[in-house]
């Protein structure tokens, strides 16, 4: 199993990869790999080429490419993981687990029971500290596409995306007040079996106290369907990545 490296579409020229920056230190530094050596080469598009390395420089390595392939690691479904922004390092497990899930993008949200205060600077270097981890984890699950984490969002502002999001997408909020009424997480992927609206979906989930009534009611103005994920209740850094597990294992991309 050949390592594999990120690099940008445009270090894509013919046959021949250019491998720059941290993927190149990671390469030569740490593997210690060299001309002649097999790598796999992702451009973050769903391509993955399998290559070998003609030469490693100190400013770059270039591989030539033998083969080019649709990534088979990428979920059909795009899933958009909407994570209340928990306390501590949570956050970095729930990325980890959802990315080797599929989850395509993370968007932290501030919710009302949201514990955790962050200044702009201190985001910054979340988010760039998320955005690594997202890109390790792809590289483990041999996945072609690095998971996009975006940069921290109030509850709003978050409502306001989803409603300029494009066409051809459902929202999924797990709710603990919803076990009681009988609207499950497979009852309501079902429904929409057959249905575009079901291709790309948002998964909304609560911090560590869960949602508000006044949030529920304000995803569903917005077209949001509470559902329950069942009848035990899930810690914050779990609800996400299970509720990803159980979407794509419904639509036959898991299991």
């Amino acid at each position: 199993m050949s390592a594999r490296f990120f690099v940008q579409p445009e270090d894509i020229a013919g046959e021949i990869v250019t491998i720059q920056g941290s993927e190149l230190a990671h390469l030569a530094r740490v593997l210690r790999l060299a001309a002649g050596d097999m790598v796999t080469i992702c451009d973050g598009t769903g391509m993955e080429y399998q290559t070998v390395l003609e030469e490693v420089l100190p400013d770059a390595a270039r591989a030539r490419i033998q083969e080019r392939i649709i990534s088979p690691g990428e979920p059909r479904t795009k899933i958009t993981l909407v994570q209340g922004l928990p306390k501590a390092d949570k956050m970095d497990l729930i990325i980890q687990k959802g990315t080797e899930v599929g989850v395509s993008e993370f968007i932290p949200v501030i919710t009302e029971r949201t514990i955790v205060q962050l200044t702009a600077g201190k985001a910054e270097r979340r988010v760039e500290r998320w955005q690594r981890i997202a890109k390790e984890a792809a590289k483990q699950c041999r996945r072609a596409v690095v998971p996009q984490v975006h940069y921290p969002l109030p509850w709003r502002e978050c409502i306001d995306e989803y409603l300029k999001s494009s066409g051809g997408r459902m929202g999924l909020i797990p709710w603990e007040e919803a076990a009681g009424t009988g609207v499950g997480l497979r009852e309501v992927l079902s429904s929409a079996d057959g249905d575009d609206a079901g291709e790309a979906i948002w998964l909304f989930i609560g911090p560590e106290g869960g949602w508000s009534e006044t949030e529920v009611q304000q995803a569903a103005a917005a077209g949001i369907a509470a559902v329950s994920l069942g009848p035990r209740i899930l810690r914050t850094e779990t609800a996400g990545p299970i509720a990803a597990a159980l979407v794509l294992y419904h639509r036959g991309e898991l299991g």
